[in-house]
């Protein structure tokens, strides 16, 4: 049973040397690139209402609005663990620049196009992207950082992406209000700027997988055959954890508040809370251990759907969305360094690739699990349930000795 610092094996590693003004930038560009992936998720948001109308409007335009969220999702579920294999085989940078230039064409396309199935297309291509972009700065990171530093700087990623969102969602919320649903994928495009000062700043590695390896892992249970109970307890995880983004602007628009610069506002308290949660995550973890952290995050989600699914107000339902917030700046790096310090150098990255994978088959089977609920329940009557339901996991895992993550990360 881990139960402190001891039992979490993280050597206190120094980081790598980072080695003048290029260095510097290169390494800013590989912690915030993953900030692109919060725009991935969040951008759309706000405008989610007015694209459900613009498709049909009820619950079939609310399906076909949250599906164009989340068929990013797909190309994430089949690109992640290919990308995988490609990083480890061609370098991580490599992979780096080229998710870059796809994320941004492709996450820009709706500016122009409205017909759905060719805009799922395009955030079906920008899930592409967004698997190399998470896949190639995870593995830098893992490359560069050992143990508890590691630990400290994914959580510090997590910073950036909270800011993203910080950002992003209320300059989408204005972007669809005075220009309809069409702008917020102009934001997209940021992507493109990234590109060059990535090309100029972060060293192109080489590979690291052996090219006659098949496995690519340790012969000491490093492989990703080794990390499949974990991306089991990941799907079920992230179904809950994005409650909040993809259902909390119907929530609102039932309760009365129906603009989407309104929504955006009390949605902002999700990545604020996020950024406390990326701050804090290295610092929280180490003494905890494992299972606690587990413990500690499935009380935070449980309290989230427990306060959205009692509220009587915009600020209630402003604190649950915190606490939703909250527990995703939690959950993601604990999830990441759980698969980091488990895999094998040489499988690190197709052991990434299938974190991401499992994460995004939780988003994309979120809308079609929790709308027909909320459709027959209620709004805040599903996000109740869930509460329940997670509280209930919360205590079974503070009186289990002994769980799937209670081994060293």
């Amino acid at each position: 049973m881990a139960t402190g610092a001891s039992d979490l094996d993280l050597p206190q590693a120094r980081p790598a040397p980072v080695i003048g003004l290029r260095g510097g930038i290169g390494l800013f560009v590989i912690l915030s690139s993953i900030s692109f992936n919060m725009l991935l998720a969040v951008a759309l948001l706000p405008v989610m209402s007015k694209m459900a109308i613009s498709f049909g409007g009820g619950q079939q335009g609310q399906l076909v609005a949250q599906t164009l969220e989340t068929m990013s999702n797909i190309g994430i579920l089949i690109g992640g663990p290919i990308i995988g294999w490609i990083a480890d085989r061609t370098g991580r940078a490599n992979v780096l620049f080229f998710s870059l230039a796809v994320y941004g064409v492709a996450g820009s396309a709706g500016l122009v196009l409205d017909y759905p199935p060719v805009l799922l297309a395009s955030r079906l291509l920008q899930g592409f992207g967004a698997a190399g972009i998470a896949v190639s700065t995870y593995s830098l990171v893992s490359e560069r950082f050992e143990g508890a530093a590691r630990s400290k700087v994914m959580g510090y990623q997590q910073a950036f992406v909270a800011l993203m969102g910080f950002v992003a969602l209320p300059a989408s919320g204005h972007l669809g209000d005075r220009y309809g649903w069409h702008a917020p994928f102009g934001l997209y495009l940021s992507a493109l700027i990234m590109l060059p000062i990535a090309l100029a700043t972060v060293p192109r590695g080489g590979a690291i997988a052996p090219r006659g390896s098949s496995e690519g892992a340790s012969s000491d249970g490093g492989s990703v055959k080794a990390l499949i109970p974990i991306y089991i307890l990941m799907v079920p995880l992230f179904i809950v954890a994005n409650m909040t983004n993809l259902h909390i602007p119907f929530v609102l628009a039932g309760d009365g508040l129906k603009g989407s610069a309104a929504q955006s506002y009390i949605m902002m308290a999700s990545p604020i809370a996020y950024l406390v949660g990326g701050l804090l995550y290295g610092w929280v973890t180490v003494p905890l251990g494992p299972r606690r952290m587990l413990c500690l995050i499935l009380a935070i989600m449980a309290a989230n759907g427990l306060v959205i699914g009692l509220a009587h107000g915009a600020a209630e339902t402003a604190a649950g969305v915190a606490l939703g917030g909250l527990a995703s700046g939690f959950l993601v790096p604990f999830t990441t360094n759980l698969v980091v310090n488990r895999a094998s150098p040489q499988a690190r990255a197709r052991a990434l690739g299938f974190m991401y994978t499992a994460n995004y088959i939780g988003n994309f089977l979120n809308p079609w699990i929790i709308t027909p609920i909320r459709t027959h329940l209620g709004n805040h009557e599903t996000f109740l349930a869930a509460g329940i339901v997670l509280l209930a996991a919360a205590i079974a895992q503070m009186l289990t000795r002994r769980s799937l993550v209670s081994e060293p990360v």
